[in-house]
This record gives structure tokens, C-alpha cells and sequence, in this order.
């Protein structure tokens, strides 16, 4: 009875513990958004006492923040697209055919995982320079595609293991084609893990700083996190128009995972565990 309840305890205080550690920063997230640059000097923790709601008008206008969107949503939104199915197809193999070939390629793609994008920048921005590419969003979709399908096969992959092979052979028999097989009968069976791809994917491409600083150079083709960066400074940085920006930006990410919550633990743990 006493291990029980120590077991129970503890676990009770580890949740307590890292739901402290994932709820504070946003308590000061909101709290710092509506703040007063003089409130800023006297507190940064707690709440003001007049809130500053403007601050978020005032960060959309100064930032260009609609336009911001309109390039972030467009980029991450095909970007995904590409990956969903670039990765759906390619795993479908992968997961099916056993033969030296077949594992070696998957190792091979598994290994993009351990290339940082650091090590392919400068022949990246010297590839997109020469197809004509720089300060297009072409260019950069193809990057983030292309960074991000590894570990989208790595799920997809596991997350295929798993479906028996008997579902493929009766549409065999019943005159399906491996493409229509795919699409009718495999595709609508992965939902879990696209919904994880798509949350991880669209997290890592929507905070983004990097690949649009270096291949977005031109204002109009602003994201996100290039937008919040015209508010640091070389000495000064407006913190809370900073804060409200990013508190602005976070929102299509939060509605994202809240449509697709009940698929990401399962296609999440099926893909890894599979695998």
C-alpha cells in the first residue's frame, strides 16, 4: 500500500512539476504582451495593471503582420502538402518490399535526419541561385520539403509496418492496381501518423528563422519570425510588442494541434514504435 502510494505521488509530482515548467512561460508570454514599456522597467513577471491591448493592433501594423501570415501560411501550408506526399509514397516501398536495396535506401534517407541544415546552406543558396530561385517561395518550399521528408519517412515507414499485408492482396485480387491500392484502400488507414507529420512538420517550418532570412531577402516576402525580428535592436528591443507578435503568431499553430490532437500521440508512438 505505502509503494502505491509513493508511485502515485511521485508520479503526481513530476506532472506538477513539468506542467509548472510549460505553463509559466506562457503565463509570461501573455503577461509581458500587454504590458507598457514603462511596466516592463518596474516588472517582468505578474499582470499590469492596465492592460495594454493595443499593444497587439499597434505589433500587426508595425510588423506588416497580415502579409507576414499570408507568406508563412502559403509556404508551410505546401511545403506540408510536398511532404505528405512525397513521404506517403516513397515509405509505402520501403515499408513493403524486403531486399538489400530497400534497406539500404531507407538507412539512406534515415541519415538526412543526422545532416544539419547548417551543412547545406551555402551550396543550397548557390543551387537556388542558379535556377533562379532566390527570393521566390518556390525556393524555399523545395528546402523545407527536402528537410523535412526524412524523418516523415522514418514515420510513415514504422507507422505501414504495422497494417497487415492482407488488406493489399484482397484488393489485389479484386482487380486494384498498387497506386489505386495505395490511395483508396493504405492512405485513409495512416491518418495518426499524417496528422503527427503535419503537426511536427508545420511547428518546425512555421518557426522557421533561418531559411527565409537567407533566401527571402525582400520585405514583401516576410514570414513569421522574420517579422518579429523587426522589432529587436541593436541596443533596444521593443519586448512587448515582441511578445504580442509572437503570442499573435503561435495562434495557427494552437488551432492546428487542437484539430488533430486525437491523431498525434497515436500516429506519433505508432510510427516510432513500429519502425
Amino acid at each position: 500500500m505505502t509503494l502505491a502510494w509513493a508511485s502515485k505521488a511521485s508520479k503526481w509530482i513530476i506532472l506538477s512539476i513539468w506542467t509548472l515548467i510549460v505553463v509559466i512561460p506562457l503565463i509570461i508570454l501573455v503577461s509581458v504582451s500587454v504590458k507598457s514599456p514603462q511596466d516592463l522597467l518596474y516588472t517582468t513577471l505578474g499582470f499590469p495593471k492596465d492592460f495594454m491591448w493595443d499593444n497587439f493592433a499597434e505589433a500587426w501594423k508595425t510588423a506588416s503582420l497580415g502579409m507576414a501570415f499570408g507568406n508563412s501560411i502559403l509556404i508551410t501550408g505546401l511545403s506540408i502538402l510536398g511532404v505528405v506526399l512525397a513521404s506517403s509514397f516513397a515509405a509505402y516501398p520501403l515499408a513493403r518490399v524486403k531486399s538489400k536495396f530497400i534497406s539500404t535506401l531507407f538507412l539512406y534517407f534515415i541519415a538526412g535526419i543526422m545532416v544539419p541544415f547548417q551543412l547545406s546552406m551555402i551550396p543550397l543558396y548557390k543551387l537556388l541561385k542558379f535556377l533562379h530561385l532566390i527570393n521566390t517561395h518556390q525556393g524555399v518550399i523545395l528546402i523545407f520539403i527536402a528537410m523535412s521528408i526524412p524523418f516523415s519517412i522514418f514515420l510513415y515507414t514504422g507507422f505501414l509496418k504495422g497494417i497487415p499485408k492482407e488488406l493489399e492482396e484482397s484488393a489485389l485480387i479484386d482487380g486494384c492496381g498498387p497506386f489505386r491500392t495505395f490511395a483508396v484502400i493504405i492512405f485513409p488507414l495512416i491518418k495518426p501518423v499524417t496528422a503527427s507529420v503535419i503537426i511536427t512538420n508545420s511547428l518546425s517550418i512555421w518557426n522557421d528563422f533561418l531559411v527565409p532570412l537567407l533566401f527571402l531577402q525582400e520585405k514583401t516576402s516576410r514570414t513569421i519570425p522574420m517579422a518579429i525580428f523587426t522589432f529587436t535592436g541593436q541596443y533596444n528591443s521593443s519586448w512587448n510588442m515582441i511578445f504580442s507578435a509572437i503570442l499573435l503568431g503561435t495562434l495557427p499553430l494552437i488551432i492546428t494541434f487542437l484539430l488533430l490532437q486525437k491523431h498525434f500521440i497515436k500516429g506519433l508512438v505508432g510510427g516510432a514504435v513500429k519502425g
